[in-house]
């Protein structure tokens, strides 16, 4: 964590690749390496990759999500 331990709570569509991001179900953090996104009804799914396809992160479009500024 950076040493002023900033965080902020953005929503999916904001995170870009190399933003460092909390994982609620692992108490973790976790770094972008690759984003997917499917659109659907509402605001769409957003998969958020670490280092392999099976190290991942999924939030709905309008849940927030924190990250390290």
């Amino acid at each position: 964590m950076p040493a002023d331990g900033a965080v902020e709570t953005v929503l999916p569509r904001e995170v870009r690749e190399g933003d460092v991001i909390r994982d609620p179900a692992a108490a973790r953090w976790f770094t972008v390496n690759e984003i997917q996104v499917v659109s659907g009804e509402g605001s769409g799914v957003f998969s958020f990759y670490d280092e392999s396809p099976d190290d991942a992160v999924t939030v709905a479009g309008d849940e927030p999500v924190t990250r390290r500024r």
